[in-house]
């Protein structure tokens, strides 16, 4: 490997204070940290049905999501959830709570989705969507869902509100 910072061979070792084998340049001794990826999203609600994007690239393609992406640098979770909801679905949201954490250690990724109103009625299919729909709770196509993240999201949201116990924040490690 080489380093991101000037260019010279990196070696795996540990770095003094800490544990883990990290790549650091053999010249200016940068230590290159690999960390997570964060995916922020919505679960996006109108008159009690979710909003799913129905994927129009790969992972995923041809199969339905909620709106979410990759943060960004210089955005908060709730600017980021936002963001990728508006950029896949044309969404303007309220955002209430965070109502999912959804750890993927072996491939670095943790989503952060939010339990969100919608506030337009001219949501779309935008890029990376091939079609946006409002499914009621029994209508969700549970065999044609994308991710994990997404299933465990919509599953406790249903739970939820057959319980009437909204406002709680679900966790996985996966």
């Amino acid at each position: 490997m080489y380093c991101v910072k000037c260019g010279n061979k990196t070696e795996k070792s540990v770095p003094t204070g800490d544990n883990i084998n990290r790549e650091i340049c053999t010249a200016c001794d940068y230590i290159n940290y690999v960390n997570p990826k964060i995916i922020v999203g919505a679960l996006p609600i109108f008159s009690g049905s979710v909003l799913l994007c129905k994927r129009d690239i790969e992972p995923g393609f041809g199969k339905w999501t909620l709106p979410s992406g990759f943060m960004e640098m210089d955005e908060s979770l709730e600017e980021g959830a936002k963001r990728e909801a508006h950029e896949e679905a044309n969404l303007e949201l309220n955002i209430k709570y965070l109502h999912t954490t959804y750890s993927l250690p072996k491939i670095g990724q943790v989503y952060m989705l939010f339990l969100s109103e919608i506030l337009n009625d001219d949501y779309a299919a935008m890029h990376e969507t091939s079609e946006v729909k409002l499914f009621s709770l029994n209508e969700i196509p549970w065999n044609k869902i994308a991710f994990s993240a997404v299933t465990f999201a919509l599953k406790n949201y249903i739970e939820d509100s057959e319980n009437g116990f909204p406002g709680k924040c679900h966790s996985n490690y996966n």
